[in-house]
């Protein structure tokens, strides 16, 4: 099971924020397959963009994500997609965190299932993320074929 505390933040992409990377594998050719990590939300930022990647971004506390001008409230444990070269921030009332699992596009799809800590988790996961009181299972599908 992975901690976050166990991991060092490091500054996102376009210095706005911190984030702790957990979990990542490439593909044959060194690209960017899958990666899991944990933003600590600290104030109102843009997020960094990651072209040609998808993102699934799991709310930790409540916040709201502004999408391309679409803005949406999330509450913990709410879950958003949105493509890495969107135009996203984060408001925040208060500091919180997020699970972002990013996958790349057409290669692979994530899909993130939280749980109760006392309850057993669900085979195939390819990470699990202790949050606390809540784990997150991420599962990884393969669309490539390789």
């Amino acid at each position: 099971m992975l901690n976050p505390s166990d991991f060092p933040p490091v500054p996102w992409r376009n210095g706005a924020g911190t984030t702790r990377e957990l979990a990542a594998a490439t593909t044959p050719s060194g690209g960017l397959r899958w990666r899991i990590s944990v933003a600590d939300l600290a104030r109102d930022a843009p997020f960094s963009a990651f072209p040609g990647t998808d993102r699934l971004f799991t709310a930790l506390g409540a916040l709201r994500l502004t999408v391309n001008g679409t803005s949406t409230g999330l509450a913990a444990g709410e879950q958003l997609r949105f493509a890495g070269e969107d135009d996203v921030a984060v408001a925040l009332d208060q500091p919180t965190r997020a699970l972002n699992v990013m996958t790349a596009r057409g290669v692979c799809r994530a899909e993130v299932v939280l749980r109760s800590a006392a309850s057993p988790g669900e085979e195939g996961a390819v990470a699990t993320v202790d949050l606390g009181e809540r784990v997150a299972d991420v599962f990884v599908t393969d669309l490539s074929g390789d």
